[in-house]
């Protein structure tokens, strides 16, 4: 019989029962596909990332993401969760208040940086992201009214700012949807099996709805994911589609950037599922283009235990 240590993390939170729950093996070394596979499953978190030693030079470790159905080149809520484990077991950023180390994943070599406080305590952690790629664009009617009626919304909901519907990646394909107003993007009700083939007949993991205004004064934006072509209906965080989300508005002009090119986005998600959760995306824009593309937050251990099989 099997016995490996297994975590439960609520990521992009800083307490308990918020944010994202993302499932942590931080010795998975010896663990079949399979075997991950199953793990991800029993554990039935939107994701479950397994630490592994590196295999290429530049790496300090490499990381694997499972969904309960599939493995996926990159999860951003996982990331932060892993992180936070192995920063409080000590396994990394045990002498220093601050470190980066460089994961390994499908979706390329990107830096995490581990921050930190005064109690050495994790504060945060900020993950790199690729630099972003428009994949697809949806700008025809009879598009927009397919897209709307699997959102259980009207093709006039889908208009914010003159921004157009497009498939974005910095880790991943996200459709990027701009609702109207809060008020409608919290009454969308989609319909998940045909959103599902919807996804995957256009190789899309989510579709990543958001909006300028929000339920708590200070944050930026108001977004739902939903990736039911994962078997991940709506997600109360996402990491990687938020970055997607900041190069996405710094491309089309939609936020402005500081003196030195910074767009900082603070961004809330969750709160229609009662876990409430706030992500910080970064995208740096120089010359037209975007050159750096960042995700972090804060995250909480709820749960530390042995698995076996």
């Amino acid at each position: 019989m099997k016995k490996i240590r297994i975590y439960q993390v609520d990521a992009f939170t800083k307490s308990a029962f918020g944010g994202n729950p993302a499932g942590v093996v931080p010795d998975a070394a010896g663990l079949s596909d399979i075997e991950m596979q199953r793990i991800a499953r029993e554990m039935n978190c939107s994701e479950t990332a397994f630490v592994l030693p590196s295999s290429i030079e530049g790496a300090d470790l490499r990381i694997r993401f499972f969904t309960p159905s599939a493995e996926v080149d990159l999860c951003g809520h996982a990331t932060i969760a892993v992180f936070h484990v192995l920063a409080s077991e000590g396994r990394i950023c045990a002498e220093v208040n601050e470190a980066v180390v460089m994961q390994e994943t499908r979706a390329g070599l990107l830096a995490v940086k581990i921050v930190k406080d005064g109690a050495g305590q994790v504060s945060r952690v900020v993950m790199d992201q690729k630099l972003p790629e428009i994949l697809g664009a949806f700008d025809g009617k009879d598009e927009i009214d397919e897209l709307a009626g699997i959102m259980g919304l009207e093709s006039s909901d889908l208009i914010l700012r003159g921004l157009p519907v497009r498939i974005v990646s910095t880790g991943l394909p996200d459709l990027m949807i701009p609702v109207r107003d809060l008020k409608t993007l919290q009454k969308a009700a989609p319909d998940f099996q045909r959103m599902a083939r919807f996804q995957k007949a256009r190789g899309i993991i989510s579709m990543h709805a958001f909006t300028f205004e929000t339920v708590r004064e200070g944050n930026d934006l108001h977004v739902r994911d939903f990736a039911p072509s994962v078997e991940i209906d709506e997600e109360a965080a996402t990491g990687t589609a938020n970055g997607a989300l900041a190069a996405y508005l710094a491309l089309n002009k939609a936020v402005l950037p500081d003196a030195d090119g910074l767009i900082r986005l603070r961004i809330e998600q969750g709160h229609v599922m009662d876990r409430p959760s706030e992500i910080i995306a970064e995208a740096v824009l120089a010359g037209g283009a975007v050159t750096s593309v960042r995700v972090g937050g804060s995250a909480a251990i709820v749960l530390e235990g042995i698995m076996s099989f």
